[in-house]
């Protein structure tokens, strides 16, 4: 059931003015959420409040914060770190983390300078980034998971929070199988990656434990969608929403008792746009449907953002109560012992193959210098050298 979203019209007017919007993100609180305008090349962090009016929730707009940035750059993706900090991908640049000023007035703008960029001075394996998603591993330390859309990978990325979000490692995880990865989101306890695999009309679930690797098929395939784009779990990982924006709906998939399998389509599907309002963006089939979603489970409710219908919030008590009718299991939440136990083992694996590539072509260059003209040239005057050498040991030892 579609929520009502309120508010002064200074405020909507700010929301419609946004244009292509492609992702949306609430903050841990529920107070704010940012909307990513890939076109304007702004963000819109919007203030708000959820009341009940006639036993009915509303979603009220408090306020609203423009934010403008050189670093932002066809910005195409957004999640919180915190309460107060947002990570950007772009498309056409980096990733960009901001601290997010309070609202000053009803609406306000603002020019800011990142207090982090990921790029390719950090790594060479950041390329056209598009979606991420973050999570605390305790110790200030995050972890960060990039869509390199037009690059077909996912790569994984080590922040150290008291250092000012350092860049500390990353990796390629994810690669074989995937073709225009649109959309990624982390299960409550970290047990499984699911990745929107959007040429390929699926969602890719990937097992994130140690021996995730660029190699790896997706130990598990959801289909039936046709353009998957932003996704988030819910109850504690039972569920998966996935927007699709070749369709007026967000598809739902439910877990297993014995846990994920493949699934030809949906178990069900949430209408999220209207008839008119999908074919006016509708010009081509990757177009019209919802792109950015998240959900506030405290308050039991959905958003879901595309250029048309910027901002559009949904009741999912219905969808979750149905996961516990269907009798799938509870997640069991992971410690941060356990987190960092399987980065730490990626780590150790990564910088062990990292050195072997080293070593080797070290030998390599090695043996195409003995192998090269010059090298064989001097091998007289290297023998006379070094007969020389023992000679004058001899005479003058040390």
């Amino acid at each position: 059931m579609r929520v009502a979203c309120t508010g002064p019209q200074e405020l909507l007017d700010a929301v419609l003015s946004m244009g292509r919007t492609e992702d949306v993100s609430w903050s841990p609180d529920g107070r704010r959420l940012v909307l990513a305008a890939i076109t304007l090349d702004r963000l819109l962090v919007v203030g708000l409040d959820c009341q009940l009016e006639s036993g009915r929730q509303v979603v009220c707009l408090t306020d609203a914060v423009e934010i403008s940035s050189t670093s932002l750059r066809r910005p195409h993706g957004v999640c919180w770190v915190g309460n107060s900090v947002i990570a950007v991908a772009s498309r056409e640049g980096n990733v960009s983390l901001f601290k997010v000023p309070e609202a000053d007035g009803l609406t306000s703008a603002c020019d800011l300078r990142p207090v982090a960029v990921i790029g390719k001075r950090e790594t060479e394996l950041l390329s056209t980034p598009g979606s991420l998603c973050v999570r605390d591993l305790g110790a200030d330390l995050h972890e960060l998971w990039v869509c390199n859309g037009f690059s077909h990978y996912v790569t994984h990325h080590l922040l150290d929070a008291a250092s000012g979000f350092a860049h500390l490692d990353a990796q390629q995880l994810m690669h074989k199988g995937l073709e225009l990865p649109d959309g990624i989101a982390l299960d409550a306890n970290g047990e499984w990656v699911a990745v929107s695999n959007h040429d390929h009309h699926a969602v890719a679930l990937y097992r994130n434990d140690e021996f995730l690797d660029p190699g790896k098929e997706p130990a598990v395939q959801l289909g039936g969608v046709h353009y998957p784009h932003g996704l988030c779990f819910v109850a504690g990982g039972r569920i998966l929403l996935v927007a699709d924006a070749g369709a007026p709906t967000v598809a739902v998939f439910y877990r297993a008792a014995p846990g994920w399998q493949d699934l030809p389509e949906p178990h069900r599907s949430i209408r999220v746009l209207d008839d008119a309002v999908f074919q006016q963006g509708h010009h081509n089939p990757r177009e019209g449907g919802p792109k950015g979603i998240d959900v506030h489970e405290p308050w039991g409710l959905m958003v879901v953002t595309c250029a048309e219908q910027p901002l559009a919030f949904f009741d999912i008590g219905e969808i979750v109560d149905g996961a516990r009718g269907q009798g799938h299991e509870n997640a069991c939440d992971s410690t941060p012992a356990d987190r960092m136990r399987v980065n730490t083992l990626r780590l150790v694996r990564d910088v062990t193959a990292r050195e072997a590539a080293v070593t080797a072509a070290v030998r390599k260059e090695v043996e195409l210098m003995r192998m090269s003209w010059s090298w064989r040239l001097t091998a007289p005057l290297r023998m006379v050298t070094d007969q020389w050498i023992r000679w004058r040991s001899k005479q003058h030892p040390i």
